[in-house]
């Protein structure tokens, strides 16, 4: 075979371009074949492509044509990669309703987004946050990790829907502009409540796809991602990034290449130990065939057969000397010595010289060949002797094996476990305990006892058909006595099988030797009487008899030698073909493999210096982080540059938490800089969780000057979801700026998911529905929000200061901390003689926070919700309502009220 292709690997190139390279090592196979087989590699990147199937195509392509020699070299041109930029996409809106957390029916939560801003979105625990990065996984992944991961127990499927949303639908919709200026597209994503998932756009778009271009790993992080990407094992680690670089398809391809390349399962799926068994036998048998032939020939014609003399040439000479034969001429003309009717010719025989002793010994001569045929060579006693080795090994292999059933079990335990929705592989997918041990490698274990008893027993069958075990039955038909079992014919099946014990083995060996001791004693006798009858017979008799005899033979052992031929040419032709395709599959599972890890370890090369740089900027600590690829190797290592002056260190044994979601981070954002593909977004979820305050603005730091847009004006949009109380207030902060966008959510799972900002109006009306018909306790946790905002917005608008305890809590009492704190100011500004406010607003405060204290914060800050009464609570809203009021004045008479700037006048 030439030289191998060069692959382009490029970042413009798409998977396609790329397998259109291995269309040159196909077409070397076979022309014909080659559309076929690159249609079958094109397939392995569908993750449903069933594996036996894509045998069955590479190999159908193979049988299909003979024409071109393996190692032919028939060009064919790559695909050039397009020059046209790919389209990339910004998210643009979102909305969600009947969704996990998210109820808000008839009225979606609606969240939009600036391609030119980060944003962030900030909510306590429970009210929804991670409801939106759930819908947004489901919308671009079509599934939500962390419920997949769950037990099927817990009936994770039932969960993916609003609980107390009416209807049998979720919806997500989301709406993506390109990056090109042109039109935005709404992609509606729904599931029902049966499990079914459909996803619709505009005319002309074809949305699965494009929501599978968005579908990359570092669009959707959260804190478990970056988690599991410290502490999974090199080899997944190392699979899940080729996803961060791009190359999940490759890596997906190179797995798919691997799996069906592997030896023993492609030997099992092609049954190659059957078909090599069945070409040794009937190579076996047209060796015996041969023997026979060119003995029969020799007696015949009465000089030796030349060796590849064609058998054409061979049956002419045969049948010259059977029609030099007066007596035979008119039983041998215009036939060939093949068709020759030999029971004609020995009728024939005996019209010309009557008498039964010439009839005996033609029976003698026919009774002769047949003990003889029957009487084989083999198996040998060596022979018996392994049949029996062997029969003892797969004994011992199936003591480690506990039945069929429990094989079942396990290959279907380690299919569970090694699928992405399983926790563990320490849970048992039986009983769902977990002992810290790891359940998969006892199930691998398993298995591979099996798999050894397995090979145990192929390798019984084929000792058994390669050597003709089966073929002794016409001996043992010929020996056996009245009464006697026929052993041989009761063992065949077990033998085919492979299934024979070694006590039936050793049982066999000792029949056939019986057997042969027997039918020795026969054929003694038959020669004996053979000798007398022709000694009683004239010559010519006995002459003519025997070369009829032998022509019989002849006959016979040609149509052997042609049937096993033919069978051998078939089994030639079958081997012949699947070692080309093991050899296909080998070289392009080796290339491919080569060629992706390449690719990999460059663009490695590229993300190191930029992750490192990140994590300096969010860490500032003297700690280098390193990322090592073996070539031609799948696993991705972690490890310590440097630490703290120290060299070449595990970053697993070291590093904090912080630290190592530091190290993550860094990756994950290095890794979308350089290789963003067509999300131009990236949402992160709780991703400072384990983070100090300090790391945490640090982080976000790294994201809005290094990172994200607008400030890096080719990064991504960034989106930021988080429930931190001090990052809320940083959001804030940044929020008055043009690059930044925030946005606080409130609400509960049972009722609606709404904005703060914009939407405090609809909290209010719901609110007041709700203690209309005298729903208390839905209303109470709403009283609370509006509450919160309406003094928040006071302290913010009049620039009322406030401790810093309260300004980053976030409990049952930080309405009443804020109702004290503007109480606080307006008492200390009076007493300076410096209070804004006219004695009418001053009284009307009084009065509306004793209502607000009396009525609602004294029981809410103890969580004793049943004191509440639905008129009191009306009362508490209207307070609240009149509450902004005292703190505003009329710029102009008529005009609309406006905040004092401060306390101060």
């Amino acid at each position: 075979m030439g030289a191998a292709p060069q692959f382009n690997f490029g970042d413009a190139a798409t998977f396609e371009q790329n397998i259109a390279a291995f269309s040159i090592e196909l077409a070397k196979l076979d022309p014909a074949a080659a559309p076929v087989l690159s249609a079958s590699l094109n397939a392995l990147a569908d993750e449903q492509q069933d594996k036996a199937a894509l045998w069955n195509s590479l190999f159908a392509a193979e049988v299909a044509s003979d024409a071109a020699p393996s190692d032919s070299e028939i060009p064919l041109p790559l695909i050039a990669p397009p020059v046209t930029a790919p389209v990339r996409w910004f998210l643009e809106r979102l909305e969600i309703e009947g969704f996990r957390g998210i109820n808000n029916e008839g009225s979606p939560l609606s969240l939009k987004f600036k391609p030119d801003c980060v944003a962030s979105i900030s909510a306590p625990n429970g009210v929804g946050k991670s409801s939106i990065f759930d819908a947004l996984s489901f919308a671009i992944r079509g599934k939500i990790a962390k419920l997949d991961r769950l037990l099927q127990t817990e009936k994770p499927q039932d969960y993916y829907l609003n609980r107390f949303h009416p209807g049998t639908i979720g919806t997500v919709k989301i709406t993506l502009k390109p990056d090109n200026g042109g039109q935005s597209v709404p992609i509606l994503v729904t599931r029902d409540d049966k499990g079914k998932r459909t996803v619709s756009g505009p005319v002309g778009v074809d949305s699965q796809a494009l929501l599978a271009e968005l579908d990359r790993e570092f669009v959707l992080l959260d804190a478990p991602s970056f988690q599991s990407f410290i502490d999974d094992k090199a080899l997944d680690r190392g699979r899940a990034f080729s996803g961060l670089l791009g190359l999940s398809r490759y890596s997906g391809l190179r797995q798919q290449l691997q799996a069906i390349s592997n030896t023993r399962a492609f030997n099992t799926h092609f049954d190659t130990s059957a078909h090599a068994a069945k070409l040794a036998a009937a190579q076996r048998t047209a060796t015996t065939a041969k023997t026979a032939i060119s003995n029969d020939y020799a007696e015949l014609v009465k000089e030796p057969l030349v060796a590849g003399t064609p058998s054409p040439e061979a049956q002419d000479r045969c049948h010259a000397a059977l029609h030099g034969i007066p007596v035979l001429v008119d039983h041998c003309a215009e036939r060939p010595f093949i068709s020759i009717d030999v029971d004609a010719c020995l009728g024939a025989v005996r019209t010309a010289e009557d008498g039964p002793t010439r009839d005996r010994l033609g029976t003698i001569i026919r009774e002769q060949t047949k003990w003889t045929e029957a009487n084989k060579a083999l198996p040998t006693e060596a022979d018996m002797s392994l049949l029996n080795s062997l029969a003892v090994a797969r004994t011992d292999a199936l003591t480690n094996t506990t039945g069929d059933l429990l094989r079942k079990l396990y290959r279907l335990s380690e299919q569970v476990m090694t699928g992405d929705s399983w926790p563990s592989p320490n849970v048992c997918p039986t009983c769902e305990n977990d002992d810290g041990n790891s359940v998969l490698e006892n199930v691998r274990t398993k298995l591979g006892q099996y798999d050894a008893a397995e090979t145990a027993t192929i390798a019984v069958a084929t000792e058994w058909a390669s050597k003709g075990w089966a073929e002794l039955t016409d001996l043992e038909a010929l020996t056996l006595t009245e009464g006697e079992a026929p052993r041989i014919r009761q063992l065949s099946k077990a033998g085919e099988t492979g299934t024979l014990e070694s006590t039936e083995a050793l049982e066999l060996a000792q029949h056939v030797k019986l057997l042969r001791e027997r039918a020795t004693v026969a054929i003694d006798a038959l020669a004996q009487e053979r000798l007398s009858l022709e000694r009683q017979l004239p010559q010519s008799l006995v002459i003519v008899t025997t070369a009829v005899e032998t022509a019989r033979r002849l006959q016979s052992n040609w149509n052997v030698l042609e049937e096993a031929q033919s069978e051998e040419n078939i089994e030639t032709d079958y081997a012949s073909k699947v070692k080309r395709l093991k050899k296909f599959l080998d070289s392009t599972a080796t290339m491919f493999a080569d060629a992706e890890s390449d690719m990999a370890a460059a663009r490695l090369a590229k993300i190191e210096p930029l992750c490192q740089e990140l994590f300096r900027y969010i860490m500032y600590s003297p700690v280098v982080p390193t990322l090592k690829k073996p070539k031609g190797s799948e696993d991705l290592s972690i490890g310590l540059a440097e630490f703290w002056g120290l060299k070449d260190l595990s970053a697993q044994a070291l590093l904090s938490e912080s630290y190592r979601n530091g190290f993550a981070v860094s990756v994950y954002l290095a890794a979308a800089s350089l290789y963003g593909g067509a999300p131009r977004f990236i949402v992160l979820d709780d991703i400072t969780s384990s983070f100090d305050a300090g790391h945490q603005h640090h982080l976000i730091e790294v994201i809005r000057t290094r990172f994200s847009r607008p400030v890096t004006a080719d990064g991504p949009q960034v989106i930021l979801l988080s429930h931190d109380t001090l990052l809320e207030k940083l959001f804030n902060k940044h929020s008055s700026t043009p690059e930044w966008s925030h946005q606080r959510i409130e609400g509960t799972a049972q009722t609606a998911i709404l904005l703060q900002s914009g939407a405090v109006n609809k909290v209010r009306e719901n609110t007041l529905e709700l203690l209309q018909v005298g729903r208390v306790d839905d209303a109470a946790p709403r009283i609370r929000q509006y509450l919160e905002y309406t003094l928040h917005t006071v302290i913010d608008r009049c620039r009322i200061p406030v401790p810093l305890d309260i300004a980053f809590s976030d409990d049952r009492r930080t309405p009443g901390e804020y109702l004290g704190a503007i109480e606080t100011a307006v008492k200390l500004y009076k007493a300076a003689g410096l209070l804004v406010l006219d004695p009418v607003q001053e009284s009307a405060l009084q009065m509306h926070s004793a209502m607000i204290i009396s009525n609602f914060l004294s029981h809410w800050s103890t969580g004793q919700a049943q004191s509440f009464s639905a008129p009191a609570l009306l009362g508490v809203m209207q307070a609240i309502d009149d509450f902004p009021d005292c703190f505003k004045y009329e710029p102009t008479p008529g005009a609309p009220k406006k905040f004092y700037t401060s306390l101060r006048s």
